[in-house]
Parts: C-alpha cells; structure tokens; sequence
C-alpha cells in the first residue's frame, strides 16, 4: 500500500513538472513569436522596474511580448522554489503556481517575489522551523506582496535607498505572511479561499498606514490594454482546451469527476488527492473556460488582468472551486450590478466577477442562494477596500472576501456553529407524520 502510494506521488511530481514546464516554455515561447527580442527584454526591464501597484496591466505597460516572458519567468521560478523546498506536488501546488504564473501579467515580477521568499526562509528559519514545504502557501501565494517592494523601490523615486528600502520591507512582510496566515485562516474557516489575500490585506493596511504617518500617499494607477481581447481569447481557449486533453489523456474518469462535484470546496479540499490528477486538470480546463465565457458573454476586455484571473479561477479548479459551486457567486455579481451602480465590463466588477469565486465553498455548503448573496455582498465590498492597503495587496478580492466570510461566519457561529461543519445536516422544519399502513 505504502509502496502504491509512494508510487502515485512519484508521478504526480513528475506529471505536474513537465505541466508547469511546458507552460513556462509556452508563455516564452509565445513571448518571442509576438515581440522582437530587443522589446522583449527592453519591456521586462520596464515591467520589473514599475511599481506594480493595481491596477498595472503589463500588456499596456509595456508590449504583449514582454508579459508574457514575464510570466514564464516567474513560473520557473516557482517550479524551481518547489524543488527546492521539496514542496508536494499535489493540488495545493497547483493552485499556487497558476495563480502566481496569472500575476505575472498584472503586477509580479522576478524582483519583486524573491524577498517575500526570504522573508518566508528568514521567519521558518529562527523562528516555527517547520518543514519550508508545509510553507508553501507563504511562499508562493505570499507574493500577492510584491507591489509593497516594487512601489518603495521605484514608486518614489529614492534611488538606490528606496530599492534596499523595497527589499527590506518584503522579507519583512514575507515572515508576517507566514506567522499570520494560520491564524487568519481561524476566522473564516476555509470558506475564503484566497486565505493569503485577507492576510496580505491586513498587512498591507498596516504597512500603507504607517506610510500615510509619514505623509506618503499612493494613489491607484490604471494600465488597461484592450488591443489583444480576440488574440489572447482564442490563445486561452486552445490553453485551456489542451489541459483538458492532457487530463483525459492521464486518466481522468466521470466517477471521480462526480467526487469533486460533491465536495463543498471548503480549503483545504485538494482535488488531486480527492480524485487525481487528470480529474483536476479536466476540471480546472473547465473551470477556466467557465471565466473566459464570462467574460465573453458581458463582452470584457482580456488583457493581463483579466488573465491572472482566468488563471487563478483555473488553479483553484485543483483546490476547492468546481462549476456547482462557482455559478451561483458568479451570477450574484452579475445580478448586482444590473441596477446600473457599475456596469458589468468595468474593469472592478468583471474582475471581481472571476475573484469572487473564493467564496465558492459558502456556495457548495450551503446552496445556490447562499452562493448569490455572497457574490452580491463581495462586489461593492472590493471596490471599496483597495485603498486601505495603498493598492499595494495584489489578491484585494481576497481580501475583500475575507471580510465578507468574517461578518457571514461570525453571524453562522453565533447563531448555530455546528453549521459550519461539513457532517452537520440539516433537519427538515417539517416531518409528515407516515400514515399508519392498516
């Protein structure tokens, strides 16, 4: 048994490697087919030296070409970070690497992850000395950070005391991400997902705040590209339509597709071990097309943010979101903005409309109806929050949902909280007496 498991493990590693691989060669590869070299690298310098703040589209930063190797880069980083730390290669992983290879169109950098890494090692190091792959989360996630190194090192104009500033300042947030992140996980019960983002969102209010104490202001920027909606709808379309082979391809079977539609998608509810891995892929392909057509039928834009959510609305397909629970959060951001306060290709509100999904697992606890109130709670919660952390928190959806699940959660634990456990049933209000036979 032991050695079957081993075995299944050993695979997935290697299945999950030359998946996240290939994506890197492809976005690479894509970068250099669409782009010049000498634009390819002379926009990267232009992206990793821009502070990053939301709303900072890399496409219209810089070129489509640069974006994309961008995106390669800090891919194989994290592939290679999970190496090293000898993370597992499970659907936790998944997630993390998806969601940060979507953030690298639309605000992360190789410069600026690698101090919320240190930070990470730093905080392990001296103080939880903890396996650094049970930190993975911090690690990869953690990087929704990224904006605090990059606007302190460039967003001020402090030359070379602003960059060492930047880079202190993110090992200094990496290790107050991995200390807090268990503890804020305590408030809303796995019914965030993006548990990192409501982290990340209290430590980037305390950061800005301390900021504003010294007369620092930031003020949100807006890079927008819109030039490229049919060309990167059709590139993510055939993307996500090759995961789905792939996971065909490695297994993936309707019975165990029916186990990850059962589940809530309460965290931490890791597909891969739940079903496997070509069930997950199938499901992510089909939960990132669920987001492209989203986007399609309100008629958005697709540019670099629209893709980091695609992306991370997929990874999450491997880690908690499947179609039955994501429709209904999605639709009550739809209905809410129907009486006209925002309109639906905004870029706020279609955006939230793919990030609001973190509240997929209130939705596949507690049903359709539920999945609507929050979607509607969520979307003039996160046009309001960003602010708050000086636009410098990359996963503000995460945030906002985190606040959202403290008010819903704490109400629910208050009134019943053996409600919020997955065995609880509900009893029905009314039981019809069986008629007596004779």
């Amino acid at each position: 048994m032991d050695k079957s498991l081993n075995s299944a493990k050993m695979v997935n590693r290697n299945r999950i490697t030359f998946l996240v691989a290939l994506i890197s060669l492809i976005f690479l590869t894509t970068a250099f087919i669409v782009e010049k070299p000498n634009e390819v690298l002379r926009g990267e310098w232009e992206i990793i030296t821009s502070p990053g703040i939301l709303i900072t589209d890399f496409i219209a930063l810089s070129n489509l070409g640069s974006a994309f190797f961008n995106a390669g880069i800090t891919t194989l980083m994290g592939l290679g970070l999970a190496w090293l730390v000898k993370a597992r290669f499970n659907g936790y992983l998944l997630s993390a690497i998806f969601t940060l290879a979507g953030f690298s169109f639309f605000g992360k950098t190789p410069f600026n992850i690698v101090p919320i890494f240190i930070g990470v090692y730093l905080y392990d190091a001296f103080f939880s000395h903890q396996p650094m792959r049970d930190l993975i989360a911090p690690l990869l996630f953690g990087t929704t950070l990224g904006p605090i190194v990059s606007q302190v090192a460039f967003g001020f104009g402090w030359g070379w005391m602003g960059i060492i500033s930047g880079i202190v300042l993110g090992v200094v947030c990496g290790g107050l991400m991995a200390a807090i992140m268990g503890h804020i996980f305590t408030f809303h019960q796995g019914y965030n997902l993006y548990n990192t983002g409501t982290s990340a969102g209290f430590i980037g209010t305390v950061v800005y705040m301390m900021m504003r104490g010294f007369g620092i202001q930031i003020e949100s920027v807006f890079y927008w590209s819109t030039e490229y909606t049919k060309f990167l709808s059709l590139y993510m379309f055939f993307f996500l339509l090759i995961l789905i082979i792939i996971g065909i391809y490695w297994g993936a079977n309707y019975s165990n597709y029916k186990k990850i539609l059962k589940c809530s998608g309460r965290l931490a509810s890791d597909y891969v071990d739940i079903a496997d891995l070509g069930t997950t892929l199938v499901n992510i392909g089909i939960i990132g097309m669920i987001g492209l057509g989203y986007v399609y039928l309100v008629g958005g834009d697709v540019n670099g943010p629209i893709l980091a959510g695609i992306f991370t609305i997929a990874g999450f397909g491997a880690l908690g979101k499947h179609p039955r629970n994501i429709l209904p959060v999605m639709i009550g951001v739809y209905l809410i903005c129907i009486p006209k306060v925002w309109t639906h290709t905004d870029p706020g509100p279609i955006l939230a409309a793919l990030f609001c999904t973190t509240l997929a697992p209130l939705s596949g606890r507690f049903g359709f109806l539920a999945g609507l109130a929050a979607g509607a709670l969520h979307l003039p919660m996160v046009m309001h929050v960003g602010g708050l952390h000086g636009y410098m928190n990359l996963y503000n959806n995460g945030f906002a949902g985190g606040l959202a699940m403290l008010l819903i959660v704490g109400f629910i634990k208050g009134l019943k909280p053996e409600i919020l456990q997955e065995d609880w049933l509900r009893k029905p209000i009314f039981k019809l007496k069986k008629r007596d036979s004779h």
